[in-house]
């Protein structure tokens, strides 16, 4: 497992608007990275904000692996194993005044025939999962750190995330390139 370096507004943004609040709310996520046996990777993506990013979200217990299992169903349709965590970060959001605690799985798709338990909110905003080659993925974050780079993306939590799940992604890459 890789501990990331903690991730603040100087990061994400070019001249951050929000100043450093004095105390900051926790907050534990979760964050997978999906397989499935034919080597695609699985992402969720909505027109609203247009980037492809890493299932997952708030965790409702104590029990993170448990949490990845019940949000790759929630949002990626799928039922999964957690196979093991790839890294941590910490990011400390400045709009919301929220320390995030986020730890990224690595989880392998076991049944891909479950009821769709998206949210109200989720599906009113069209979130759908994308299945992706390594090369896609990797092309596609490219692009989106350039729509940030170029203030292209207007979602502030967005923009972190596509960040965060940059380095999340890269992780992962890195030690599947040290097991081999």
């Amino acid at each position: 497992m890789i501990i990331l370096p903690d991730l603040h507004d100087k990061d994400v943004f070019a001249n951050p608007e929000f100043v450093t609040p004095e105390s900051f709310t926790e907050r534990k996520t979760v964050k997978a990275i999906i397989e499935k046996v034919d080597g695609t990777f699985g992402f969720v993506s909505n027109p609203v904000h247009k980037c492809t990013l890493l299932a997952g979200g708030g965790a409702e217990s104590e029990d993170l692996e448990h949490e990845i299992i019940r949000e790759c169903i929630e949002e990626a349709v799928v039922v999964v194993e957690a196979v093991g965590i790839i890294a941590k970060i910490t990011e400390y959001r400045n709009r919301q005044a929220t320390k995030y605690d986020t730890t990224c799985f690595l989880v392998k798709v076991t049944d891909e025939s479950v009821i769709d338990q998206r949210t109200k909110e989720e599906k009113e905003n069209g979130l759908q999962v994308e299945w992706l080659e390594k090369l896609e993925a990797v092309n596609r974050f490219h692009e989106q750190l350039v729509r940030l780079k170029n203030r292209e993306l207007d979602f502030y939590n967005t923009a972190f995330n596509v960040v965060r799940d940059k380095m999340f992604w890269d992780s992962y890459n890195s030690s599947v390139l040290a097991s081999h």
